[in-house]
């Protein structure tokens, strides 16, 4: 499973298990000489000769609220294992760790150009030709480090930073060959997300996602114990799904809600952020309209909400919901301005999406389910990072893989298609819009 984010928090994590190729999904390289970083056999292989100086050849992303770093590794022959975690906005600080093979961690720190030297880090050998696992947990100046699942040491910063990115990567003695393997990153952060289905609330449905995923390896809901889960779903999970039950949600991976629930005017709020849509043409409120609270009631000939960028989808794994009543063939409730109809109709009534990869033999993704049948139905998107999913009241209804998604910048429309075509405007109710940088159990 890949997925920007577990249950746990904001973040990110990636088990790589796509095609042997490029990393994608979000990650960018750095190579140097002869070293190939690329995706073999389900994990990230950085492996090849040192060219002439001690650079380092990996893997990078930007991240959001991150605290928690953590990823399994296996260091062979002459190449070292490092993790850099960096704010390169504000503070231009720095935290590395590395260790060579079968060695002692060390870590070392630096705040713009100053940098302290390396510290070794008693107890912290890691197992040379075996896979080992590093976690860094971040509080405030104060790093915790953790190998295979034992504290060994605190590192301490010289200024607390707010990490924005993270590298991982190898180096080795200049001319010499050998290769690291890196697999099953873990970025995350902030609170414990057990809104599973990402409807707003933690409820049974939550628990009962839970229950259907009992003893499996599921990271959508894998938030037990601390701070990443066990890699299987059981009794821990549940304790702290209790924990949560029935509160207030705090959620950073929603990045864009538009419940419309307003009773007048010519704005959609976004209760979220500050991504407040307009209103336009034929469009009318429903204050007690809505399958949740209000509703926003559009007429199929010109009433359509226009929103700014909510994501670029080439980014990574993300899910967008939105709970509709009524709509005829060939409309539109979500697309993206001149790019792709993301949640749409065809001309037989079948719900479907055309947000699809670059390649020009991709196809787009349609279930065999009416949704035009004048019933309140939840429908979305979820994109994992390598599997389209089209869902539909809670249930799976369609899926296929693709390479990638193709990416834009381009605005929102909401209740047209993207080329604001005539017969594209959608007629009904559209309730709830939510949009979510995480892939979200349907």
């Amino acid at each position: 499973m890949l997925s920007a984010t577990n249950a746990r928090g904001a973040g990110f994590q990636d088990d790589f298990n796509r095609p042997d190729g490029e990393v994608g999904n979000g990650w960018s390289t750095q190579i140097y000489g002869t070293i190939e970083v690329k995706i073999v056999d389900n994990e990230v292989l950085i492996a090849g000769r040192q060219p002439e100086w001690w650079w380092r050849s990996g893997i990078f992303r930007a991240v959001e609220n991150a605290t928690k770093f953590s990823f399994d590794f296996k260091a062979d022959d002459n190449f070292n294992v490092h993790i850099y975690i960096r704010d390169t906005e504000t503070t231009d600080g720095t935290m590395e760790f590395w260790a060579p093979p079968g060695g002692l961690f060390s870590y070392g720190s630096r705040e713009s150009d100053v940098w302290t030297g390396y510290t070794e880090i008693p107890g912290s050998e890691m197992i040379a030709g075996e896979y080992n696992t590093l976690l860094v947990e971040q509080e405030g100046a104060d790093f915790t480090v953790t190998l295979n699942g034992k504290m060994v040491g605190t590192a301490t910063n010289n200024i607390p930073f707010q990490a924005n990115e993270v590298f991982i990567c190898s180096d080795a003695t200049p001319y010499s060959s050998g290769s690291l393997h890196i697999d099953n990153v873990k970025i995350g952060g902030g609170p414990t997300i057990c809104d599973f289905n990402g409807d707003g609330n933690v409820d049974s449905l939550d628990m009962c996602i839970i229950v259907n995923h009992w003893g499996e390896d599921y990271s959508l809901c894998d938030i037990g114990p601390t701070p990443f889960g066990d890699g299987i779903i059981d009794v821990q999970d549940l304790i702290v799904l209790s924990e949560h039950l029935f509160e207030d949600i705090n959620d950073p991976t929603l990045i864009a809600h538009w419940a419309f629930d307003e009773t007048e005017g010519m704005y959609a709020a976004d209760s979220v952020g500050e991504n407040n849509a307009i209103v336009m043409g034929g469009a009318t409120w429903q204050p007690s309209g809505g399958q949740i609270d209000g509703a926003l009631e559009l007429d199929g000939v010109s009433g359509c909400v226009i929103a700014s960028p909510g994501l670029y989808p080439a980014d990574g794994p993300f899910s967008i919901f939105a709970w509709i009543k009524c709509g005829g063939p060939g409309q539109v409730i979500v697309s993206q301005q001149a790019a792709s109809n993301w949640l749409a109709i065809d001309a037989e009534g079948n719900f479907m999406t055309k947000l699809e990869s670059s390649d020009q033999l991709a196809d787009p993704l349609i279930c065999e389910t009416v949704i035009t049948d004048e019933q309140w139905h939840r429908i979305g998107l979820v994109w994992d990072g390598s599997t389209r999913t089209l869902c539909i009241d809670g249930i799976k209804v369609a899926e296929d893989t693709q390479p990638g998604l193709d990416g834009s910048q381009n605005g929102l429309y909401i209740g047209v298609g993207k080329d604001y075509a005539a017969g594209t405007f959608f007629s009904g109710l559209i309730d709830d819009v939510r949009i979510y940088n995480r892939a979200v159990h349907p």
